[in-house]
């Protein structure tokens, strides 16, 4: 019982001390994952998977988006690689839409992890207003 309760408290104290830790181990494992279609002629089609899951087939009309919420894996890697498609054309990309360390890296502050499909690439954002060119579009 005193090893418990001494385990508890130094936990607690390593905590107090270091709020990004304390941040991240209780604010930063859940996320929500939006893609966008910003495309301005074509609709966007999307097949997102992971380990766990078949997040299945969706087509964006211009505007709209697909969500959806994740954690993170306590061990190992939490990875959804989604095939994205410019419907109509022969443009497609293959893109990690979530992996842990892109997750820790861009997306803790806010949770939230934007991606928007426009006719020049794929970009990203975690504030849906800063925008980044992340990927481009591969002809096939």
């Amino acid at each position: 019982m005193n090893c418990l309760f001494f385990f508890i408290f130094l936990i607690s104290f390593l905590l107090s001390q270091s709020p990004t830790l304390s941040f991240h181990l209780y604010f930063c494992w859940r996320f929500r994952v939006h893609i966008i279609n910003n495309l301005s002629l074509n609709n966007l089609v999307i097949d997102c998977i992971s380990a766990d899951d078949d997040l299945g087939r969706h087509e964006l009309w211009w505007g709209e988006e697909f969500t959806f919420k994740i954690g993170q894996r306590p061990i190992g890697d939490t990875r959804v690689v989604c095939n994205v498609t410019k419907f109509g054309s022969n443009h497609i990309t293959s893109i990690n839409v979530f992996t842990n360390g892109f997750a820790d890296d861009h997306c803790c502050k806010t949770r939230q992890c934007y991606w928007s499909a426009r006719d020049d690439a794929i970009y990203f954002s975690n504030n849906n207003k800063n925008w980044n060119r992340w990927y481009n579009w591969t002809l096939v």
